[in-house]
């Protein structure tokens, strides 16, 4: 690992642990996460992504179209892995679905973006946020399987996400960079003052979220869930990648994306479908407290 890898982690770690502390000594509270995250998914990111898509040299578009197909076959796998032992376990139907979506889905978007702009600097940034396209697919794809299975309205999946503001960052960034579409620089400054408030609030906000007290309780599905999220699934996406042939930064990027620890939207799911949400959370919450060791681990060995 370079010493700008090392320094990126040691800091994204730091702020995780203020974020923890604000909460602990009572200076922000844990419901405070949720403002900071509106901040983060209406304006932060969208403004980060819009100017990594306004910036990108177009040609390279076409390269980066094996990364959503690798996030989707990673997510089938793990889906797989999930169900089979949920199956063995013998567990009830929405108890099996609250482990297999927090092992499928991950945070290539609210964690991976920071982590890998951090890493591999803007040209890391595209590629994960081509790796978040399929797992905006993933998400529409759960919410059909479980509305088959538990019912539901799709129509609020739908909804969600086409009303996704990092969606509409890539959308409207490739647009205005396809029409030449000039933003000046002044709306240039305003986006990189807005791109930069993105990591810091991620991750203070992440700190407010953890919570330790459920995980005990789940702690035998939580370690599961993590073990196939942060171990197995970037191996699959390493033998997923090396045989269709991404090399260079696709290829780093890809793995440390399958790597990232279970989606918030796996909540989401949850309560739409009145799944185990406190198990759900407990995954997730276990997985993104792991990730903090096994991250570095993984971009080491990149």
């Amino acid at each position: 690992m370079n010493l700008n890898a090392l320094q990126t982690i040691i800091s994204i770690i730091l702020m995780v642990i203020l974020g923890y502390l604000l909460r602990r000594w009572g200076i922000l509270k844990a419901e405070d996460a949720q403002s900071l995250n509106k901040i983060v998914v209406n304006v932060a990111i969208p403004s980060m992504i819009f100017l990594a898509m306004y910036d990108v040299d177009l040609a390279i578009l076409p390269s980066l179209t094996p990364i959503p197909l690798v996030c989707i076959l990673v997510a089938l796998t793990t889906s797989i892995i999930a169900y089979t032992w949920t199956k063995l376990r013998k567990l009830p139907k929405k108890t099996r679905w609250s482990i297999i979506i927090p092992s499928a889905m991950l945070n290539s978007g609210f964690l991976g973006y920071p982590i890998s702009l951090g890493v591999f600097g803007s040209q890391g940034l595209v590629r994960a946020i081509f790796y978040d396209m399929g797992s905006i697919l993933v998400f529409i794809s759960f919410g059909i399987v479980l509305l088959f299975i538990f019912g539901g309205k799709y129509q609020d999946i739908i909804k969600r996400t086409l009303s996704f503001p990092p969606l509409w960052g890539i959308i409207l960034g490739i647009t205005a960079n396809f029409i030449s579409f000039p933003i000046g620089l002044l709306g240039e400054n305003i986006l990189n003052y807005l791109s930069g408030a993105a990591i810091p609030l991620i991750m203070i906000s992440l700190g407010l979220s953890l919570e330790f007290r459920g995980i005990k309780e789940y702690f035998r599905s939580a370690a599961m869930v993590s073990f196939v999220r942060l171990i197995l699934s970037p191996l699959i996406a390493f033998f997923i990648v090396l045989i269709i042939g991404l090399t260079g930064l696709e290829r780093d990027i890809t793995i440390l994306e399958a790597a990232m620890p279970s989606a918030m939207l796996s909540l989401v799911l949850a309560l739409n479908y009145n799944l185990e949400f406190k198990l759900t959370a407990s995954c997730v919450f276990f997985s993104t407290i792991m990730s903090l060791i096994t991250l570095p681990i993984v971009i080491a060995l990149l």
